[in-house]
């Protein structure tokens, strides 16, 4: 392969798609496997709540009991527009030059692997933090302008009592009590049950005499090398300690270290289209044939200063259908 191949927008497309990043725990968690093209940037999805009715057993001759419809809100949102770009200076590609054609060809690969490689964290990370948003029943972008707002109601983002850093707290009981709320008011299917957990929480639970007493049993808690609750009350569970710079500067935890988020998972609570991006060379892109991927990247030159740019863009948006299958609880 030749430098110049290096730069066509297939194989920058195909190599930036190709990139994993496992440190997205909540998007990856919640989100990835709903991933699917859109062929319009105004995304509309329905807010489920859901019908709770039985129907009675018919004749083979009857016709079919007429239902209520399944209760409802639409909401319409252009998808949003993540890019970037970095700029490579022709004195840079020279000096690799020096090194010998064929060489120079693996260099030029690792330049732009690297350059690809942040340039896509930078938008994977603003989707987990749009994923840590969501738990909270909004959708948030980074200046802080809400984007959807849920309507999460007040049961569901509840302050425990008494809160785990008391001796007389009871977790499990809170937990529980939790997950029926999310089985009541979800009104999706909800196969399995899974816990974002602040680091204040999870040193609580640590110490909580009711929760130690189980670890001692053996039964109902699997306690990991590094000491993190794995599973607790039928929940599996995650101390998250990712992190993130917001626009003042202040690093900050996705999770918030006093929360405890509770998240119903099934096929109806989340989705993730995205939209074709809006570039003439982007392949499945507005106006365009061919195969689509969310990632899209090229490169182009610049005359003065000597170089070339490499972008990457995606037109992801994270959406909750179904904001009861959500607890978003101050546990301390």
């Amino acid at each position: 392969m030749s430098i110049v191949a290096l730069f066509e927008v297939v194989t920058l497309t195909e190599a930036v798609n190709q990139i994993e990043r496992p440190e997205m725990r909540i998007f990856n968690t919640l989100f990835r496997g709903r991933v699917h093209a859109m062929d319009s940037d105004a995304i509309s999805w329905d807010v489920i709540t859901g019908s709770q009715r039985l129907l009675q057993s018919i004749s083979v001759y009857a016709p079919a009991t007429v239902t209520e419809k399944t209760g409802r809100k639409t909401i319409t949102v252009t998808a949003p527009r993540l890019a970037a770009k970095r700029f490579v200076h022709t004195a840079e590609l020279n000096r690799l030059r020096a090194y010998g054609s064929e060489q120079a060809v693996e260099l030029m690969k690792q330049r732009i692997a690297r350059e690809q490689y942040d340039m896509r964290g930078e938008i994977d990370r603003t989707l987990e933090y749009w994923a840590s948003t969501i738990l909270q029943g909004k959708l948030v972008d980074a200046d802080g302008t809400t984007l959807v707002d849920y309507g999460l109601t007040s049961a569901h983002k509840p302050t425990a009592s008494p809160l785990w850093t008391d001796a007389s707290a009871d977790p499990l009981k809170d937990i529980r009590s939790w997950k029926r709320l999310i089985a009541k008011d979800a009104k999706v299917p909800i196969t399995r049950y899974y816990a974002f957990v602040g680091y204040e929480v999870m040193d609580a639970l640590l110490e909580n005499a009711k929760v130690r007493d189980l670890l001692k049993q053996g039964r109902g808690v699997q306690l990991a090398e590094d000491g993190k609750i794995q599973r607790l009350a039928g929940v599996d569970m995650e101390e998250y300690l990712g992190t993130y710079v917001d626009q003042n500067g202040n690093e900050k935890y996705f999770v918030d270290s006093k929360h405890f988020c509770l998240v119903g998972i099934g096929p109806d609570v989340f989705d993730c289209p995205y939209a074709p991006v809006v570039d003439d060379d982007a392949p499945g892109g507005v106006g365009n044939p061919g195969p689509r991927q969310m990632y899209f990247s090229k490169s182009w030159q610049e005359k003065d200063p000597s170089g070339r740019w490499i972008k990457v863009e995606a037109r992801p948006l994270p959406i909750l259908k179904a904001p009861g299958a959500i607890v978003y609880a101050k546990a301390v």
